[in-house]
């Protein structure tokens, strides 16, 4: 990162926390669903394993599942969208910055203010119901990477999403969609091991099972050695896709602003 694409994430973080009482508030509550989808996984296993996930299992999945999705449904997609929407896309266009670039740059810096809510609901989950060990050394290791790799993938994502304003011209029906789009196919309301065959063909082609269940399956050992690192190849694949696929949108969408001039 540049001195730009720094002073844009400083901002970006300031303005996330320029509320401080808000954002204390929301860092206190955030791992409220977590701690409720604990205590919901914890009744539904009581009486054994089910999709080959028992309880000890299952606390696992449910972290590192809600530290993913934190990430990416709380770090400034709406800050991006409104520049769409209010046509200050426009002036960004008179500027010598790359529009893509300076919003991964605020979505950094997103990240930085969302990061401590993750990190405060993680802290509760393990004083009330502990964390599990990763399977091996390895595994922990290789979990890292695939988690590092979400914040790519969560950024093509939610910047794909955002493009979609120039032509929706509105955003808060697109943030439905995507979330309850990404929710289900990354496994995070139900583990992709208990859909149906045919619906796991469907979500192993897509992005989102590598925001939930690729870290998961390989913290818990559920896949070998061999295929951890076959889920972060497809998993970075996936990011670098993402990123060159809203380049080629953008160059096209950037007619509209033009066409309509703002």
């Amino acid at each position: 990162m540049n001195r730009v694409d720094l002073a844009l994430a400083r901002v970006t973080f300031l303005r996330r926390i320029a509320y401080r009482g808000n954002w204390i508030f929301t860092v206190v509550i955030g791992g409220a669903g977590l701690l409720a989808s604990l205590a919901l996984w914890e009744s539904l296993l009581a009486d054994g394993a089910v999709g080959g996930y028992d309880w000890y299992a299952m606390r696992g999945y449910l972290i590192i599942g809600y530290f993913s999705m934190t990430v990416t449904v709380g770090s400034g997609d709406w800050l991006i969208a409104q520049r769409i929407l209010d046509g200050l896309v426009a002036v960004d266009l008179t500027k010598p910055v790359d529009f893509q670039r300076a919003r991964a740059a605020e979505f950094i810096g997103g990240l930085f203010a969302t990061l401590p809510g993750a990190l405060f609901a993680i802290g509760a989950a393990a004083l009330i119901a502990g964390i599990p060990a990763p399977a091996s050394p390895l595994a922990g290791a290789l979990t890292l990477v695939s988690i590092a790799l979400v914040f790519p993938l969560s950024f093509g994502v939610i910047y794909l999403g955002t493009l979609a304003c120039f032509w929706t011209r509105r955003f808060l029906g697109i943030v439905w969609a995507r979330d309850s789009v990404l929710m289900f196919f990354s496994g995070m309301l139900v583990p992709v091991a208990l859909f149906p065959d045919w619906l796991k063909v469907i979500a192993w082609a897509l992005p989102f099972v590598h925001f939930t269940t690729t870290p998961a399956s390989i913290y818990l050992g559920r896949v070998s050695e061999l295929g951890a690192l076959g889920l972060l190849a497809a998993e970075a694949a996936w990011a670098i896709a993402l990123w060159w696929l809203a380049r080629l949108i953008w160059n096209h969408a950037v007619k509209k602003v033009t066409i309509h001039g703002g």
